[in-house]
């Protein structure tokens, strides 16, 4: 019998705990994202005064991927992919705007960023100035 209400009260805090853990896996996966959105403009920056070529930053808010292409060859120089089950990052939410960049060799960009990004009710904003400033917030 005291098994059983040992049991009964373990069942009742896995209950309790079960969303709790579901909303920090949501928020540590949404923070994630973001530092590495934000390594990943700051990389790009600094890819296109390394080369002294343009880089075309291009995203895609269906695939909730995005895009680093040598502008002057068209190569990828990377991909990165934030939605489905290869993802660790399963965001319901990758928006882009304006979803085509162009990063210059003299470290400025063709217009500001604003990147929007969420996973299921958490969600952080990134903002990258024309000089390359980036900055994350809620």
């Amino acid at each position: 019998m005291e098994v059983l209400v040992v049991l009964g009260i373990i069942g009742i805090l896995a209950a309790m705990a079960g969303p709790a853990m579901s909303r920090i896996v949501r928020h540590q996966r949404a923070n994630r994202a973001a530092m590495v959105i934000t390594a990943d403009l700051q990389n790009a920056f600094a890819v296109a005064a390394r080369q002294r070529e343009p880089v075309r930053i291009q995203a895609d808010a269906a695939t909730r991927s995005y895009q680093f292409i040598d502008r002057k060859t068209g190569n990828v120089l990377r991909i990165r992919t934030f939605y489905g089950d290869t993802s660790e990052y399963r965001l319901t939410q990758l928006v882009f705007n304006p979803t085509t960049l162009d990063v210059f060799p003299s470290g400025v960009s063709s217009a500001p960023l604003t990147v929007t990004l969420a996973n299921g009710d958490y969600g952080k904003t990134i903002s990258a100035s024309t000089a390359g400033f980036i900055r994350v917030s809620h």
